[in-house]
């Protein structure tokens, strides 16, 4: 918009009366800053006055239309064949700019003098807002707008209100598995390890394909718990028993432990909500063959020293290397059986496809 509003004034020549009264209302205007346009300042415009009318109409950034009964009649077209051929032609140009704009278009202001003449705006623009100037509050409002400035200051755009504490919730994702990482890696089973002379924990090693992606899952734990799992924060349990569709074996479960989780974040004073959880996790089947003892003989010895390693192994071929320096020691393990899952709420349910169908 620019700095003096450029304003056409469309009217009828009712009466000299009349006219002084528009000379006089744009008068004012001019003298508060705004460009008005109005014949009575044009002698006789070297364009013609129909081309004046369309290149004023046309430029300005509105077009205040005084309405009086006359103004109506010539407008519309309904007045005395050959009387108020200007006002008519500028009804013309209003009502080409209205067709061009799909009727919407904040240009075109109807402007009355008196009340009574609000029924005389013409149809095209009567749901438009109009001004009647009976009093200086209206004028003032009509001058704002001109001046595109609202009378009301809008507050700047605060933020908005948080919801109330009960509707709340928040997710909190407990878990040790990387999707991603692990779809690269490989888990393709389970094996045990054990000192001959008894003098240290036994091993849980987790074999992989992918060694490179193995390394960076046990260096990420390692980071995140180091050697020892203090707080016992990663979950490792052994379901033994008859599954159906699958038989006879075991099967490993890597998830994590939410309640240790959640105590320890407690006590570092981050707030872990249990509105929502998501644990992430990965099992493995074992079938071992008939006659096996590597499982017992790791537990035996895990019940013994009270504690175990858990260690990545890489599968090459038909050999198995394990990665020591990726252990980390760990005292809790889940030693369950099939039939220890009774519902779909337990951690392990998961590896039974009668819980694992209803979950997905």
């Amino acid at each position: 918009m620019r700095k003096h509003p450029k304003v056409f004034i469309s009217y009828s020549q009712d009466s000299k009366a009349h006219a002084d009264k528009v000379l006089q209302f744009s008068n004012r205007l001019r003298m508060e800053g705004i460009d008005t346009i109005l014949d009575q300042y044009e002698a006789f415009p070297k364009e013609g006055w129909t081309r004046w009318m369309d290149r004023n109409i046309t430029d300005s950034d509105f077009c205040l239309l005084i309405c009086t009964e006359l103004y109506y009649k010539r407008v519309m077209g309904i007045e005395e064949e050959g009387r108020g051929l200007g006002v008519r032609w500028e009804g013309h140009l209003i009502y080409q700019h209205l067709y061009q704009s799909g009727t919407k278009s904040a240009k075109f202001i109807p402007v009355v003098f008196e009340e009574k003449d609000l029924e005389y705006i013409p149809a095209p623009i009567r749901s438009y807002s109009h001004y009647v100037l009976t009093s200086e509050e209206e004028y003032d409002q009509l001058y704002w707008l001109l001046r595109s400035q609202p009378q009301t200051v809008k507050p700047e755009l605060g933020r908005l209100r948080p919801l109330p504490e009960k509707q709340r919730k928040s997710l909190f994702i407990a878990g040790f598995i990387d999707i991603e990482l692990w779809n690269k890696a490989i888990w393709k089973g389970t094996a045990f390890t054990h000192n001959t002379v008894m003098k240290e924990p036994p091993g849980l090693a987790l074999l992989f394909e992918n060694e490179a992606a193995a390394i960076d899952i046990f260096s990420g734990w390692q980071d995140r718990l180091g050697d020892f799992d203090r707080h016992n924060e990663l979950r490792i349990s052994i379901i033994e028993g008859n599954i159906p569709r699958e038989g006879e074996g075991y099967t490993v479960h890597i998830s994590a432990n939410v309640h240790h989780i959640l105590q320890h974040a407690s006590k570092n004073e981050y707030e872990a909500s249990r509105d929502l959880l998501m644990v992430m996790t990965r099992f493995n089947r074992m079938k071992p063959e008939k006659g096996s003892n590597h499982l017992n003989c790791f537990k035996e010895s895990y019940r013994k020293f009270g504690s175990y390693l858990l260690l990545p192994g890489i599968i090459n071929e038909q050999e198995v290397t394990m990665l020591h320096h990726l252990a980390i020691l760990k005292k809790e393990l889940e030693l369950r059986t099939v039939s220890d899952i009774q519902s779909r709420n337990d951690l392990d349910a998961v590896v039974l496809p009668q819980y694992r169908d209803l979950q997905s």
